[in-house]
């Protein structure tokens, strides 16, 4: 395995557990990444005041990251090696 397929695995994972944790509380995932330029703290205001939408983006992006884990583990003997 790679760096790079170890990096791609990390922001896999990474993006799996947000979408988990998003999907399951949306708004104080929303409260909890509202720092940063003004273009994402509007964008996670939008979040928080709409839970339902998040958690759909939210179940999205977990979904989305699973198929790219699957799709580059295709071929591979096993997950880690």
């Amino acid at each position: 395995m790679t760096t790079a397929d170890r990096v791609k695995h990390a922001i896999a994972i990474t993006l799996i557990g947000d979408g988990v944790v998003a999907a399951l509380h949306p708004r104080h995932d929303a409260q909890f990444w509202k720092k940063g330029p003004a273009g994402w703290r509007r964008c996670m205001r939008w979040c928080r005041r709409h839970p339902r939408a998040t958690r759909i983006f939210a179940i999205a992006q977990a979904g989305l990251a699973i198929m790219w884990v699957l799709h580059h583990e295709r071929g591979a003997r096993s997950l880690f090696g």
